[in-house]
Parts: C-alpha cells; sequence; structure tokens
C-alpha cells in the first residue's frame, strides 16, 4: 500500500502533487511499481508531496508507469511540468529573489550522468549508495541535475556503479570504457565552472530585482556589507550556535573556520581554541590556517585572508566561548586587521600557514564612538572581554631608516625609482627584512630602501632576494634585476633566506631574466 504524505504548501509545486495524485488514485497505481521501472523512491515521494518537480526522466517512468504510456500523455505531463516550473520562478521574481538558472553545461552533464546510468541497467539509487559513500538522496539530486557533485564524489558515484553492475565478471560493462567516463568528468568541470559564474551573475542581479532581496527570516541570513561591522551587531554579541552566526551575517559558513573568497579577501574567523593551534593574545592573534592532513596551500580560505593582508579590509573575529557547565556558544569580538602572514613548520611536521590579525581601534569597530562600546560591555571592557594583557610597543629606529635612505638618496633598491614631491623632498619607504615581529632587528643590514610599489611587493611575499641579490618575481618566475648593495649599506643574506623561508619559498629557480 502507498504510504499518505502529506502535500507542502498551496503553490505550484503543491498543484503539480495533488495532479499526480489523482491519476495514481484513479488507475489505482503504486508507487512500487514505478520504482520497479527504475525509479528513485525518494524522488517519487517528493513528487507526490510537492516538495520539489520531478525530473523529466522521473516524470516518463511515472507517467509510463501509471497511463498507457502514449507520447500524447507525456507531452501533457511535461507541459503540465514546464508550467510549474515557470510558475515557481515567477514567484521568486516577484517576491526580489534571485533565482540561478540551470545552465546548459549543468543540463549536459545530467544527461551525460543518466546516459550512462542506463546504460548500466538503471539500478535504483539506494541499490547504488549501499555500494559507495554517497546517500540515495543525493544520488537522486545528481541525476535530476538539481545538484553537481565534486569530482571526488563523482568517483564514488562511479565506484557504486561498478559494484553493482558487477565489473569483474562482465567485460561488457561500459564502465570499462575510458571515454564515456572521461567525457563524464570532463562534462563536471564544465558545469561547475558555469555554475560559478551563474551565481557570479545572479549575486549582481539581486538588488535590482522588483522589491530587491528578502527580509531576513529564521533560516536565511540577512543581506549585509561583505566586509566591516554588521548593522545592530556590536562586539560582544553572544550567539549560540553556528547557525545564529549565518542567519545574522556575522559568520556565513557553518563549518568552515574562515569565510570569504580569494579575490576579495576574508570577511570572517572562528577562533576555536588550543586544537586549532590558534595564539589568541586577545588584541592580537596568530591565526593557523586551514587544511587538513599533509601541508597547507596557500588557497581557499588561506588565499583570502592573505588577499586581506593586502587590500587592509577589516576581517570580523569570532570566539568560541564555554559556560560553567561546559556548553560551547560563540561571541563576536570586532574587527581586525591581517596585517602580516607567512608559512612554518607546524607541530605534527607539516607546513602550515599563519596569520597575524590585530584588533583595529574602538573608532574602527562600526559604532560610533568608544562611549558606545563601553554602554554595551561595560566600561573598560572590549568585545566583552578585559584585556589583561601587558602589551609591549615595537619601537623602531627611525634613525636607522633614515640612513639608509640616505645612503641611496631615497632612490628604491629594486627598481630605482625617486619619487620627488612637490616641495622638491623626495620620498622612500624603508623596508624591513626580516619583521621585527619575527624576531629582526633594526639594524642596517635588515633594513631596505623602497618604493611604495615595491614595498607592497615585499611584504606580500611577490618579490623575493636570493643570496647572490637576484630580484625574483614570483608572479611569473622571472629576474626583475639585481638588488643595489653600496660599501655603506651591506644586506643581510640570513634576514633573506628567512623572508623566502617565511613566504614558502626556500630556494627560488630564476626563469628569463626581463
Amino acid at each position: 500500500m502507498s504510504r499518505a504524505l502529506p502535500v507542502k504548501g498551496d503553490g505550484p509545486l503543491a498543484s503539480f502533487a495533488l495532479a499526480l495524485r489523482e491519476l495514481r488514485e484513479g488507475v489505482g497505481g503504486t508507487v512500487d511499481a514505478v520504482v520497479t521501472r527504475g525509479a528513485s523512491r525518494t524522488a517519487v515521494y517528493a513528487a507526490l508531496s510537492g516538495s520539489r518537480l520531478p525530473s523529466s526522466q522521473t516524470l516518463d517512468l511515472i507517467v509510463d508507469t501509471w497511463t498507457d504510456g502514449a507520447a500524447t500523455e507525456r507531452h501533457r505531463w511535461h507541459e503540465r511540468r514546464r508550467a510549474a516550473e515557470e510558475a515557481v520562478a515567477e514567484q521568486s521574481r516577484l517576491r526580489g529573489v534571485a533565482a540561478p538558472r540551470r545552465t546548459p553545461e549543468e543540463a549536459d552533464f545530467a544527461d551525460q550522468l543518466r546516459a550512462l546510468w542506463e546504460a548500466c541497467g538503471r539500478p535504483a539509487t539506494e541499490t547504488v549508495a549501499r555500494h559507495c559513500e554517497v546517500s540515495a538522496r543525493t544520488l537522486d539530486s545528481y541525476l535530476d541535475g538539481r545538484t553537481l557533485p565534486t569530482p571526488e564524489r563523482l568517483d564514488q558515484v562511479l565506484i557504486g556503479l561498478a559494484s553493482v553492475w558487477g565489473i569483474d565478471e562482465a567485460d561488457e560493462s561500459p564502465l570499462r570504457e575510458t571515454s564515456p567516463t572521461e567525457r563524464l568528468r570532463e562534462a563536471l568541470l564544465r558545469a561547475r565552472a558555469a555554475r560559478k559564474e551563474e551565481r557570479a551573475r545572479v549575486r549582481e542581479l539581486a538588488t535590482a530585482l522588483p522589491g530587491g532581496q528578502p527580509e531576513a527570516t529564521e533560516h536565511a541570513a540577512p543581506a549585509f556589507n561583505w566586509f566591516g561591522p554588521v548593522r545592530g551587531v556590536l562586539p560582544g554579541h553572544r550567539f549560540e550556535d553556528r547557525r545564529a552566526l549565518v542567519r545574522a551575517g556575522v559568520h556565513r559558513q557553518l563549518m568552515a573556520g574562515i569565510a570569504g573568497s580569494e579575490k576579495l579577501g576574508a570577511e570572517s574567523v572562528i577562533l576555536v581554541g588550543e586544537p586549532s593551534g590558534d595564539e589568541d593574545h586577545g588584541d592580537v592573534i596568530i591565526y593557523t590556517g586551514e587544511g587538513g592532513a599533509g601541508d597547507q596551500q596557500l588557497t581557499r580560505g588561506n588565499a583570502a585572508l592573505a588577499t586581506s593582508a593586502s587590500t587592509r579590509a577589516p576581517v570580523r573575529v569570532v570566539r568560541r566561548i564555554a559556560d560553567a557547565s561546559g556548553v560551547h556558544a560563540y561571541r563576536y569580538d570586532g574587527l581586525y586587521a591581517v596585517e602580516d602572514y607567512w608559512s612554518e613548520q607546524g607541530p605534527r611536521g607539516w607546513r602550515v600557514w599563519r596569520f597575524r590579525l590585530v584588533r583595529k581601534v574602538p573608532a574602527e569597530q562600526g559604532v560610533a564612538d568608544s562611549a558606545q562600546l563601553e554602554e554595551a560591555d561595560g566600561p573598560g571592557l572590549v568585545g566583552g572581554m578585559r584585556s589583561s594583557l601587558s602589551v609591549q610597543r615595537v619601537v623602531r629606529s627611525t634613525a636607522v631608516a633614515n640612513l639608509v635612505k640616505q645612503i641611496h638618496d631615497f632612490r628604491c633598491q629594486v627598481c630605482g625609482v625617486r619619487l620627488q614631491l612637490r616641495d622638491g623632498r623626495a620620498y622612500a619607504e624603508s623596508a624591513h627584512i626580516r619583521s621585527l615581529s619575527h624576531g629582526g632587528t633594526d639594524s642596517i643590514g635588515n633594513l631596505l630602501c623602497l618604493c611604495p610599489n615595491c614595498h607592497v611587493l615585499m611584504v606580500g611575499g611577490m618579490l623575493v632576494v636570493n643570496d647572490d641579490l637576484t630580484i625574483v618575481s614570483r608572479a611569473d618566475s622571472t629576474v626583475r634585476g639585481v638588488l643595489r648593495e653600496t660599501p655603506d649599506h651591506r644586506v643581510d643574506r640570513q634576514a633573506l633566506a628567512f623572508h623566502r623561508t617565511l613566504r614558502g619559498m626556500p630556494e627560488i629557480e630564476r626563469g628569463v631574466d626581463t
């Protein structure tokens, strides 16, 4: 007997589901009969309950099972499905929601996956799921074209299909052919790239739709500026769980500790305590990047933090806290700036990326003044936490820095540029090769005279200097020239070696001279 499911809502999905139920009841059809033909049980029940529209493949199996399977009957149901899909899209548009379209590349991948599934005998997704690390519901979403797998997930799907087919006993298995599976993998890469572009288009379109974006609900994060303070959230605000952070827009990741993009920078980070290897000194944080077993890479969240070091965009910091009973919660502790980053050997022997975050002054925390912070957190509190740190200010030697500039007549040691100001004075910047925060000194050998552009590139690790003073650009591995050195200013080679190691490049291979 078919189970009775309530129909969800009263919109176009519900109307389509009710029509399917009338068809089933009129002929006495069952879900089991449709599943026997190769449909996913989950997909059929979802269509009958109004959770989602069935895919074209699932709809064909339903119509063939509960009707005579005539072409006119199929066409009629496909037209009804198309009308329901358009009605759902129109409802979203009127609410001011920018809905992503299904790209042709995504459709092509779903078609190829279904074709391979057909060639393997159209096994039930529940059966395949028992032989791989992908659930039947997720397999349904791949076959319906609603979601895209990662390349790793696709490999799991192929493993499941091979296990069900019995690839070891059957030489005629379609999975023995390399070309179909390789074409499927290539189609997935194209589909994922097209999906990324479509999401970017939707973000740009969102604010241009009638009515704008919908107001925040219990399950959706509100619209807000990606970087900087969140309206209505002051430092010290407590959140019960990660979902509450997402809904408020403070940290828009349920799992990852870094939220942001490689191109624009990091929006926020979460400090979870000792297991992560972070060093939390209150106003100063040494944050350990993300990455599991093996060496960490300067990609994804780590690359986002590195971008923030260049853009100087503020990063929201959230700390995980525990009350007296041991229950964990989260506290927003204000805006920090990424001042430096480097790679080093981690405790397990793997290379990790480390980021130095420094708290911004109260006037930069998105509130009117420090009095407002005191009103929220109490006198002497910043971010709900009284600082018990004794801060030691690093004193830089202005005299030594000026001496280095004078030796080089304010001319950049890298590019040779000398900047002349309107009043006739020249301008240059002094740069530590090994920064004071990493144990460097104000000795003359540890300082360089640079123009602002080369200073930024050196600090960001895009320019590195070999022991023979050749300057290598990490952007294209070309030699930019030779660092100028004089008898009065000998550059410390050990400091240069430290700078290369800090940027994860202990030995730099030189390319073609430019």
